[in-house]
């Protein structure tokens, strides 16, 4: 079962192996990253920062959307991650029976982007892929972990119209 849909585009890092994995009961990661799913040498570098107890997957975005169904339908507690809201939105648009909640952790500072909370930084692509988001119900929310506060993207985003 997917317990968190979650865009960091850090992926793998200490807080997501040390508070997410552990607050979330995390059993296997389904990353969903084209540039990493492609690139073996950093293929294996993300899954070598999984700790032995969590099973882990690299897919690319198509691969996500032919495959899901085995991770939904699983009795697994699985985290899927992504650097970005647009992947989010595709995924959804496939699978409509996902749980209709996206967390935005940490997204860096880019060019084009605008801040959204101290730690997430979007495009004007990225919000307009959580719009779309939350025209199809999905609760979209800001949190790094659950013990810090939870920032509604519906009580930010008039803010960036």
């Amino acid at each position: 079962m997917i317990t968190l849909i979650r865009c960091d585009d850090r992926l793998i890092h200490g807080q997501c192996i040390v508070r997410v994995l552990a607050d979330f009961k995390i059993e296997k990661i389904v990353i969903i990253d084209d540039i990493t799913a492609s690139n073996p040498v950093l293929k294996s570098v993300f899954l070598l920062a999984v700790p032995p107890q969590t099973k882990a997957v690299i897919l690319t975005t198509d691969e996500a959307k032919t495959n899901l169904r085995e991770f939904i339908e699983n009795n697994e507690h699985v985290l899927l991650l992504m650097r970005s809201p647009m992947v989010a939105l595709e995924l959804f648009k496939s699978y409509p029976e996902l749980k209709q909640e996206l967390n935005i952790g940490p997204i860096s500072y880019r060019p084009d982007t605008r801040k959204i909370t101290t730690y997430a930084y979007l495009t004007s692509e990225e919000m307009d892929a959580v719009n779309q988001l939350i025209e199809r119900r999905v609760r979209v929310y800001f949190n790094q972990t659950i013990d810090q506060k939870i920032i509604e993207w519906n009580e930010v985003r008039d803010l960036f119209k």
